[in-house]
């Protein structure tokens, strides 16, 4: 096994945020107004990784791991609730990742995520009993919801666990300066959790998934139409649902009105479209900001800097 590597990333921007969990890919989604920041922390140990990602503000995140990767994690800080395909976890929930579907997640401002990545194809490592215990905690994980509650004082010795091992001088510095060490705390890492997992309670008091497919289509609206719509009526033609059903929707998941919610997306969307264009312009315009005055105003107090701004450094960093 090679040495463990720990090393720490951050960001100013939402999207290149999304960049930072390599094998993920994610897409972002700012939802609050103010300057973006975030970072990523992570330990690789062979066939783990493990990572704690920091964002301060509410952003939506839609991904994919490759199939011969686990990912699920817990989260230890948040100012409000987060939706993993629709499913509310907390505290207290084991968040999984994984899965041929892919996922949807919300992560609510000021979100601290302790995660787990195990590499499962069989080069992953040469212990026969680690790759039993990682097919076995697969087949478990996969069969469970994607939120699934397990006991707080196990989750919070876990999460203690996942801090250590993730701060600078901890166990993961440990296990760099001990790289015999390194097999051993892997097969332990999986062994916990499986013990949790299994003596976990049933879980059909998980709550209903509500409104998460409105608040799923007004996102694809927005960013895969060819015509993106610029208001709520426009939305509910589109989607065929009432206003006060929209209404509801927003509030209940992303804790925003259908205006708010609208425009959080279409500003993200014509940020991540300065990094294809060369005009404010047109990037404002694809995204139905008709006053650019009104759209700078608007794009200012989301990210923090005004447009312009935004493809001066991106023209910058092309150069």
């Amino acid at each position: 096994m090679e040495q463990a590597d720990l090393s720490t990333e951050a960001s100013a921007d939402v999207h290149h945020q999304a960049t930072l969990l390599r094998a993920w890919d994610q897409k972002y989604t700012q939802l609050r107004s103010g300057g973006f920041t975030g970072s990523v922390s992570t330990l690789r140990n062979g066939g783990v990784k493990l990572f704690r990602e920091q964002m301060n503000r509410a952003v939506f995140q839609m991904g994919a791991l490759p199939a011969t990767k686990l990912g699920f994690g817990l989260p230890v800080r948040a100012a409000g609730r987060s939706y993993i395909c629709g499913e509310e976890g907390n505290g207290h929930s084991l968040l999984v990742f994984s899965g041929r579907s892919g996922f949807e997640f919300l992560s609510p401002d000021d979100f601290e995520f302790y995660g787990i990545e195990i590499d499962t194809s069989a080069s992953a490592s040469d212990d026969p009993v680690f790759l039993a215990m990682v097919r076995t905690l697969e087949d478990v994980i996969t069969s469970s919801s994607r939120a699934i509650r397990l006991d707080a004082a196990r989750l919070g010795k876990l999460g203690r666990l996942l801090g250590a091992t993730l701060s600078e001088e901890g166990i993961g510095d440990r296990l760099q300066t001990w790289p015999d060490h390194a097999a051993a705390f892997n097969r332990g890492l999986v062994g916990w959790i499986l013990d949790m997992l299994q003596a976990a309670p049933p879980e059909s008091d998980n709550p209903p998934m509500r409104h998460w497919d409105t608040i799923t289509a007004v996102r694809q609206l927005v960013s895969q139409s060819s015509s993106c719509p610029s208001s709520v009526a426009e939305l509910t033609v589109e989607l065929g649902v009432s206003r006060r059903t929209l209404q509801n929707a927003c509030q209940e998941i992303v804790g925003l009105s259908p205006v708010q919610y609208l425009r959080a997306l279409r500003l993200s969307e014509a940020r991540r479209m300065m990094e294809q264009s060369r005009s404010v312009t047109e990037v404002a315009t694809q995204f139905g900001f008709w006053h650019l005055s009104y759209f700078a105003r608007d794009y200012h107090a989301m990210f923090g800097e005004l447009p312009s701004k935004t493809l001066e450094r991106v023209r910058t960093c092309q150069a």
